[in-house]
């Protein structure tokens, strides 16, 4: 009897330590399908709505981790909520039928979970490295590519926009900085804000120089004198022969009238003399001029004639004109660009004179010495060529970054002319014959128009993007009015676009914009490249290293050799360098492929992307802002 009587609760005990166990079994694995379905669906969510999709896709991760009637579960309907912003709420509530514990009279027990997902983000900076070359503004569905970045990078400031509001809150930052690139970039300006001697004061440029040396002869102002002249040299009353010094009324009329004459010729003084009737009389008076009072003679048919005679005399003054030119190196004073709105004055022609014995003359001697010479302001456009380097990155594989490859370290402050930026003014700049050093032209034209300026040649060419923007907080319509105004320029150098993206987003160097911590806490810091081609580089372009078949600073000699393998492998130290600054790096390739070198810069495969359209740009954009932050469950 006891025994029986004992049978009673322990069955109770043995029934609900099996029921109690299948309800954590079917709760544990409830849990976990919630926990699921919430990033899920909050991964996909996009500025910040609870749309059908997101919902959808949170019930079907739901569903896939706990298929309905799992452990005889009871069907429900899991609520997806959006409490808060950035955050994913799903609840769901089933019940559990018992099979032992019904013995006792308890059919079911209730089982109920509840999560949250959402992205966590922190202090964030995004750098734009954008590529904005000639080919983005070709057609591609019909648009040009270029209005395609625009709207992508909208979109991303879109998908972002709440999580800045909500960062903003908090006391943090979610911030921007946009590097348009093409073979160099828009820097200079911002460069100088932090400081002018960061810009080189002087520096030589592939040029000309107008040589004067013919001998050009400018006159004085004339000075003149004037006194009475008389006829076969008489000198009037007391003439020693009379007779031979006059003539009739007629014809000392006739004399008195003759027409100027001249003598002498530059560099000499010259003499030009003309004839009056008297001191105030311009034609003959026959009472002053023939036969007047007091002269020799006075009566008879014959009488003594005289003129009033005025000379004129000039000097002159010897100076040099253009002969022909002179294509070499030559070094420009560039202290007027070292302040916003400063400006070059430049001759625009090579004509009027220079100060005898001659010589040889740029553009801006020739615009202070010249006399007559044209001349014209020349604004600086804000690009830039980069500071010194060295010729002995030539490929390979290695990633040490050569200590003087100024121009490759991110961090250095200025402090010489080596470590110095270089103004980019393509109106002083004129290409030459790889490996020469000087060239004479033959005499011609006397325009001083840069072939880069207006194409005289065919290798004439240059180009400077839209200026870049270093970090901050934008307003939706700024972005707007920022992308809307990227113009589409030049040809395709990843490697500078690159370092500026990197030198914006560095926590040292010139700016030191970026952060590892704001109001304590951490930032996260990321670039995002998009370029529509593969890396180019030029012998005779002007670029960020200048005409380089003159210049010579990266490949060291006239005939660039292995320029192209030069800017790829710089391109890969520069990657190297900035994701060893703890920066990620998302790769976009827009309507072309991505060789192994784009690949390989970004932080891991699956932030390397090729796309083949407009939409698919737009939404990897999307995509991007979704993912920057860090999915999480946060209850």
């Amino acid at each position: 009897m006891i025994v029986a009587a004992a049978l009673i609760p322990v069955a109770a005990m043995i029934g609900g330590g099996v029921d109690v166990s299948r309800a954590y079994l079917a709760k544990g694995r409830l849990q976990s399908a919630c926990d699921a379905a919430a990033l899920a669906a909050r991964r996909v969510m996009k500025y910040d709505q609870l749309t059908d999709e997101v919902k959808n896709t949170g019930r079907e991760f739901f569903d896939f981790n706990f298929p309905r009637d799992v452990y005889g579960t009871a069907a429900f309907e899991p609520s997806i909520t959006r409490p808060e912003t950035g955050v994913v709420r799903i609840n769901a509530s089933t019940r559990l039928p018992t099979v032992l514990m019904r013995l006792f009279g308890i059919n079911e027990m209730p089982i109920s979970v509840s999560c949250d997902a959402s992205l966590n983000f922190v202090n964030t900076d995004v750098v734009l490295v954008l590529d904005v070359t000639g080919s983005m503004a070709d057609p591609l569905d019909g648009e040009p590519k270029i209005k395609a970045l625009r709207e992508a990078v909208i979109a991303l400031y879109e998908e972002l926009e709440p999580v800045q509001k909500q960062l903003e809150s908090q006391g943090l930052r979610l911030r921007y900085g946009i590097v348009p690139y093409s073979s160099t970039v828009n820097v200079g300006r911002l460069i100088s804000d932090v400081e002018p001697g960061y810009i080189r004061s002087t520096s030589s440029y592939p040029s000309r120089v107008a040589n004067y040396y013919q001998a050009v002869y400018l006159s004085n102002s004339p000075t003149s004198s004037a006194a009475w002249e008389y006829y076969n040299g008489s000198s009037g009353t007391g003439a020693s022969s009379p007779s031979s010094a006059t003539l009739t009324s007629s014809s000392c009329q006739s004399w008195v009238n003759s027409s100027t004459t001249s003598s002498g010729s530059a560099p000499s003084p010259t003499y030009q003399y003309s004839y009056d009737g008297s001191s105030t009389s311009s034609t003959y008076v026959q009472s002053s001029d023939w036969g007047w009072s007091g002269a020799p003679v006075t009566s008879g048919t014959y009488r003594s004639c005289r003129r009033w005679k005025i000379t004129t005399t000039t000097t002159y003054v010897t100076r040099r004109g253009f002969s022909n030119w002179t294509y070499r190196h030559e070094t420009y004073d560039l202290s007027q660009y070292k302040e916003r709105g400063g400006t070059m004055i430049l001759a625009s022609s090579a004509n009027g004179t220079v100060p005898d014995p001659g010589g040889s003359f740029n553009a801006q001697q020739l615009a202070a010495a010249g006399s007559g010479v044209s001349t014209t302001s020349v604004s600086w456009n804000g690009c830039i060529e980069e500071r010194d380097t060295t010729s002995a990155i030539a490929g390979g594989t290695s990633m040490a970054i050569p200590a003087d490859a100024y121009d490759l370290d991110i961090n250095m402050i200025p402090s010489s002319d080596a470590t110095r930026w270089r103004p980019m003014v393509p109106d002083v700049v004129y290409t030459r014959n790889a490996g020469s050093t000087s060239v004479n032209s033959s005499a011609g034209s006397t325009s001083t128009t840069g072939w880069i300026k207006n194409y005289t040649y065919s290798q004439g060419y240059w180009a400077c993007p839209t200026e870049a923007h270093r970090l901050d907080e934008w307003t939706h319509d700024d972005m707007n009015t920022y992308v809307a105004g990227l113009q589409t320029v030049g040809g395709t150098y990843h490697d500078i676009g690159m370092l500026w993206g990197a030198r914006m987003i560095s926590t040292g160097g010139i700016f030191a914009d970026g952060c590892e911590e704001y109001n304590g806490m951490p930032c996260n810091r990321h670039i995002i490249f998009m370029t529509d081609g593969a890396q180019t580089a030029y012998c005779n372009v002007l670029t960020a290293y200048g005409v380089e078949q003159n210049d010579l600073r990266v490949t060291g000699s006239g005939s660039c050799p292995n320029q192209l393998a030069r800017h790829e492998q710089r391109f890969r130290m520069l990657c190297n360098a900035v994701k060893n600054m703890n920066v990620s790096v998302w790769v976009i390739g827009f309507d072309t492929s991505l060789n192994a070198n784009l690949t390989g810069c970004a932080s891991n495969s699956n932030q390397a992307t090729s796309l083949a359209d407009r939409e698919s740009l737009i939404a990897r954009f999307r995509q991007i802002g979704n993912q920057i932050g860090a999915l999480r469950l946060t209850k």
